[in-house]
């Protein structure tokens, strides 16, 4: 794995350097998303200050995250109960085959008998 990268960005006119594993072009655009973000909060509302817009972006990506979070949570769970659908029907296929086989056995036998009585 490689070494972290020592990452230089600016949101709003200030300077950040970000220590990520992340590649460069990455997490330049994740700072170009948040400013643009904030900028547009601001924009919106010109009493708001740079750190209300700082928090209500925040605010926003965090709810983001919870709703993501929450919709894996949710397909995860679908998931399993595909895989657990599917296991049962397998099953059943694999009985249903076990069965048709004994018929065809059974139908085997009683065309031999049927055979013999002729």
């Amino acid at each position: 794995m490689a070494g972290q990268n020592k990452i230089r960005v600016e949101i709003c006119g200030t300077r950040y350097v970000i220590s990520s594993n992340e590649r460069t072009e990455y997490v330049k655009r994740l700072a170009n998303t948040i400013e643009n973000k904030v900028k547009n909060i601001m924009d919106s509302s010109p009493t708001t200050t740079l750190n209300d817009a700082y928090f209500l972006t925040m605010l926003s990506y965090a709810d983001l995250y919870e709703k993501s979070e929450q919709n894996a949570d949710h397909i995860r769970s679908q998931l399993t109960e595909y895989l657990e659908d599917s296991t049962k029907a397998k099953l059943e296929v694999d009985e249903l085959k076990k069965e048709n086989e004994k018929l065809r056995r059974e139908i085997e036998i009683l065309r031999q008998n049927i055979g013999r009585e002729h």
